[in-house]
């Protein structure tokens, strides 16, 4: 073999290689309550934790955020409790919470752009709002009104910006565009009618969990802007009232395919 022919089938190799790690699937952990699910190619795994986690996303590299017990960093799944946020720790094994700091006001759905960490909840009189919380102390910085009384489920940054956002409406079953600073969020797509709903993004993709009344269950799949949802896995039945949401569990030495909640593979996930 020629040292060209074995240049062309080892470009070759590496393009299939990516190809397919760019259609495979992502590790993602799943809330419903104290709940959390493991999929991972194409199994559910369920383990039980102290707290009810209401969001989860990973840390960027290069970040230490919290201040107890160490912090989480550099990949780390972090959950939103009750009252407190953790560090998911053994999340390839068998997941526990370890607090590293305490919540600071409402947030559903974490989510870092660079080094800053925001989220989206719903509060009253204002319907669906942004925050942007403090890393270090998790306290609120900033709150956005978004123009939709509502509330909202998961979030994730539009992929190339730093001030947009997408997230999912559980009383219209819509997913909007919002803007910091604009006084009104734009519809986007439908999604399928739910109580609760978790997103997160991975290389462009859009993955959604959602808490479905109808048909009592708890489902995770692949949410398309064009208001298509392409199930991929049924996680449980649903619990009425409980919140579920998802993270990026990056794979030992994967940090390119790192991505939830903004932490975009282009800019790096994350989750």
């Amino acid at each position: 073999m020629t040292t060209r022919n074995a240049s062309s089938l080892f470009a070759l190799a590496g393009s299939v290689l990516l190809a397919a790690a760019a259609n495979a699937q992502p590790t993602m952990l799943i809330s419903q309550g104290s709940t959390l699910y493991r999929y991972q190619a194409g199994t559910v795994s369920t383990y039980q934790v102290s707290d009810g986690i209401s969001g989860m996303t990973n840390v960027p590299n290069g970040m230490t955020v919290g201040t107890m017990n160490g912090g989480a960093t550099n990949g780390d799944v972090i959950a939103v409790g009750g009252t407190n946020v953790y560090r998911v720790d053994n999340p390839l094994g068998t997941p526990s919470l370890t607090q590293i700091g305490v919540r600071g006001g409402p947030n559903a759905s974490p989510v870092f752009v660079g080094n800053k960490l925001y989220g989206c909840a719903g509060v009253l009189p204002q319907g669906s709002i942004v925050v942007e919380w403090d890393p270090t102390t998790f306290t609120e910085i900033n709150r956005w009104d978004t123009g939709v009384f509502g509330g909202p489920g998961g979030m994730v940054a539009v992929p190339g910006t730093t001030d947009e956002f997408y997230y999912a409406e559980f009383n219209y079953d819509e997913i909007f565009h919002y803007k910091l600073g604009d006084t009104f969020s734009t519809p986007i797509c439908s999604t399928p009618n739910n109580d609760y709903v978790g997103l997160e993004m991975i290389g462009g993709r859009i993955y959604a969990s959602y808490a479905l009344p109808l048909t009592g269950e708890f489902v995770l799949g692949e949410q398309q802007l064009n208001g298509t949802f392409n199930q991929i896995a049924l996680l449980d039945t649903y619990k009425t009232g409980i919140t579920g949401l998802t993270a990026i569990i990056p794979a030992p030495g994967g940090a390119l395919l790192l991505g939830a909640g903004g932490l975009l593979a282009a800019r790096r996930r994350r989750n």
